[in-house]
This record gives structure tokens, C-alpha cells and sequence, in this order.
């Protein structure tokens, strides 16, 4: 029998038998949130915002109003249910009388609907990726559908693999599947809406950029410029998705501008890129204004809003904003945020969870309402945080 050093090594087969219970637990969690996938996919939640942005995904190849108002309802007429589309064309009963008469209008009359299109253009890449996905054959809902849970099933995987390896398996295990399985995160799926492949985009980006422990950017200071820029450019990206994360993008330059990986006048530049995309793509886009934003969310569903001018008043802002904050009281944010808490004790921790703290911040004092699908990044970076204090001490007798 041939002697080797490894056969006495107790940390060698230590480390073997932690690598083969990481993979057997990402086995498992990978099995799970396929199967948790699928339900995402089959109970979709059937926004109504979804049938604005079909609408744009269809402006890709025809811009006759009645052409496009007619391929949208024959595919949601062939895809929804019964219900679904008797919500959808403002025919169920029990529904607010303004938004029901708004839906039924958009369901009857294709340039009233038409009319709706610019405010939803303003997403543009995720609306080129349902014109995509639509090319493969499945039909304009089912791609939305599709987008959202894999980019679901995707963030998914992304939390696993960014609490990182040098966490215990089983605790890896429970905190990314326990995290998904929360109804925030589920509901995420469900929407069909450019919510989900957004949040992907954005929390990629911010993986890039921050995903290494603070120990491991140190041993490999010389690879990382790389993950910056793929990193930035991601969130820049994101922009595209959904404009509101410019103010994301905003913490994010000022923390790398203070490490700095920036400069200042880097950290000017790609704020004035940012800036200036939102302005592009709401100019191009036809959007009706900031005060059509406050209208919809805060007074009611307009019929033609390309006909009015909306009025909202300083003081219509601040009982809003009020109303948002019990909202926010009543939402998973508090929980979520005393779960990021934990990881305050770690450097990496702290960095994640303040950025998207103050992008929630910032994106309540633009617009004073709630919905969890805005904040699933902070949601994401609350669990990676709380991780990052069962990584440190790991991370600190390997360095």
C-alpha cells in the first residue's frame, strides 16, 4: 500500500466531505425551487400592467392601433381564464368602479388602449424580451409568464451561490430556500411584469460588484476590475428594465466613489449616464409626466390618459406619502430589515444592506406608495447580509 500525506490529513477530508455536502444541498435546493418554479408559472397573478406591456412587445412589428389591439386580447382570450379575463376586461364585479370602467374601455375600443402604451414603454428592454420570447411560438402572456419565472428560479440560484460557499451547507440551504419561499419573493414570480427580470438584472449586477467577501477581493485584488465594469454595466442596465433603479445606481456609485474604485468624476460620468437614460427613455417613450406617475398610483385609473392634464398638489404628496408609510409598516419590510440587520457585524454586510436600504429610501420619497415587487432587491440583499456574518469568521482564519 502506497503512503500519501493525505490519507492523515483530517482537514483534507474535512474540506472533501463539506464539498460533497455543499453540492448535495445544492442539489436539493436546485430540485425544490425548480418544483417551486413551475407552480410560480402556473399561478400567475395576471396584471393588468401586463396587458400594456404586450402591447408594446407587439409596437415591435405593427403600429396600426387596431392590429395591435387585436393580437393582445385574441392571445389573453386564449390564454387566461375565465375570471382572469373578466378582471382583465373590467367585467367582474366587486371591482373599484373608476378601474373597471378604465379596463373595459382598454378591452372595447383599441385607441383608448393605444393611449395606455407609453406609459409602459418606458421599459423597453424588458419589453423586447417578451417580443423574443414570443417569437419562440408560445404567444405574447405565456412569454411574460415564462420570463418571470425563470428569472424567479434564476435569483434563486444567484442567492446560493452569493451567500457563497463558506457558509455551512444545511444553514446555506435553509436561508436561500426559506428566503424564496417568503410571500414577497413567490409573489415576485408571479407577476407578470417587468418586475422579476429587473430584480435579476439589478441583483447580478450588484453580485458583480459586491459579491466578494471583503477577504476574498483581497487575495484576488488583481481579477476583480473585470467584475466591476460587467458589474456597473449590469446596473446600468437595469435602467433599461425599470427606470426607478437609477436610485440604485446612485448609493452604488457613491460607496465605490468613497472605497476608492471610482473616481469622482467616474462617479459623475456614469451618474449623468444613468440620469440621462431615464430621460431618454421617457422622452422617447411618449410618457405623460411624473404627475400622470402620482395620478395613477395615488387618485385613480384614468380612461384616456393622453386627454387630461392630472393634477397633484403638494399636499395631495404628503397624505400619500403618510398613507405609504403604513403601507411599508404593514409590508415584510420591517422583518426583512431586522434580518439584514444581522449582518451589520460584517464589513461586506453592512456595505450590501445600506446600499439597498437607502435605494429603498430613495425610491419611497420619489414615489410614496408600496409594492413589494419594487423592493425585491433589498428582500434578496437583507438574507445575503444576515449570511455574511456566518461567512466572516471562515473567511478570516483562511486569510
Amino acid at each position: 500500500m502506497v503512503y500519501s500525506p493525505q490519507m492523515a490529513n483530517p482537514l483534507h477530508d474535512k474540506a472533501e466531505t463539506r464539498e460533497v455536502s455543499g453540492w448535495v444541498a445544492f442539489a436539493l435546493y436546485l430540485l425544490l425551487l425548480l418544483g417551486l418554479s413551475v407552480h410560480i408559472y402556473r399561478t400567475p397573478l395576471y396584471d393588468m400592467d401586463s396587458v400594456q406591456y404586450l402591447g408594446n412587445a407587439v409596437l415591435m412589428e405593427e403600429t396600426d392601433p387596431v392590429r395591435v389591439h387585436e393580437k393582445v386580447y385574441s392571445d389573453l382570450r386564449h390564454t387566461l381564464p375565465k375570471a382572469a379575463m373578466e378582471r382583465i376586461t373590467g367585467d367582474a364585479p366587486g371591482e373599484p368602479e373608476d378601474q373597471s370602467q378604465s379596463r373595459h374601455i382598454r378591452a372595447v375600443d383599441p385607441y383608448r388602449f393605444a393611449e395606455f402604451l407609453p406609459l409602459f414603454a418606458i421599459r423597453p428592454l424588458y419589453n423586447q424580451a417578451i417580443y423574443l420570447v414570443s417569437k419562440t411560438g408560445i404567444g405574447l402572456y405565456r412569454s411574460a409568464n415564462v420570463i418571470s419565472a425563470v428569472s424567479y428560479l434564476s435569483i434563486g440560484v444567484l442567492l446560493f451561490v452569493w451567500i457563497g460557499a463558506n457558509v455551512a451547507p444545511a444553514f446555506r440551504f435553509l436561508i436561500s430556500f426559506l428566503t424564496m419561499l417568503t410571500p414577497p419573493l413567490v409573489e415576485l414570480g408571479r407577476h407578470t411584469t417587468s418586475d422579476p427580470m429587473a430584480s435579476l438584472v439589478a441583483l447580478l449586477g450588484l453580485y458583480l460588484v459586491f459579491g466578494k467577501g471583503e477577504y476574498e477581493n483581497r487575495e484576488n485584488n488583481g481579477k476583480k476590475g473585470w467584475r466591476l465594469t460587467a458589474g456597473l454595466t449590469l446596473l446600468l442596465a437595469s435602467i433599461y428594465f425599470r427606470t426607478d433603479f437609477v436610485a440604485l445606481v446612485a448609493p452604488v456609485l457613491l460607496v465605490l466613489w468613497r472605497q476608492r474604485k471610482i473616481s469622482f468624476w467616474q462617479a459623475g460620468v456614469l451618474g449623468g449616464v444613468a440620469v440621462a437614460s431615464v430621460l431618454a427613455i421617457n422622452h422617447f417613450a411618449g410618457d405623460y409626466g411624473i404627475k400622470m406617475l402620482y395620478f395613477r398610483n395615488f387618485v385613480g385609473v384614468p380612461v384616456a390618459p393622453g386627454e387630461i392634464a392630472p393634477q397633484f398638489t403638494g399636499h395631495d404628496y404628503i397624505a400619500a406619502f403618510i398613507a405609504g408609510v403604513r403601507l411599508t409598516l404593514d409590508s415584510f419590510f420591517l422583518p426583512f430589515a431586522l434580518l439584514g440587520a444581522i449582518g451589520l457585524g460584517s464589513r461586506s454586510g453592512r456595505i450590501l444592506f445600506g446600499i439597498t436600504l437607502a435605494y429603498v429610501a430613495l425610491h419611497f420619497v420619489i414615489l410614496p406608495n408600496w409594492q413589494e415587487r419594487w423592493v425585491a432587491v433589498f428582500y434578496i440583499a437583507a438574507a445575503v447580509s444576515a449570511a455574511t456574518l456566518a461567512q466572516q469568521p471562515r473567511m478570516e482564519s483562511a486569510a
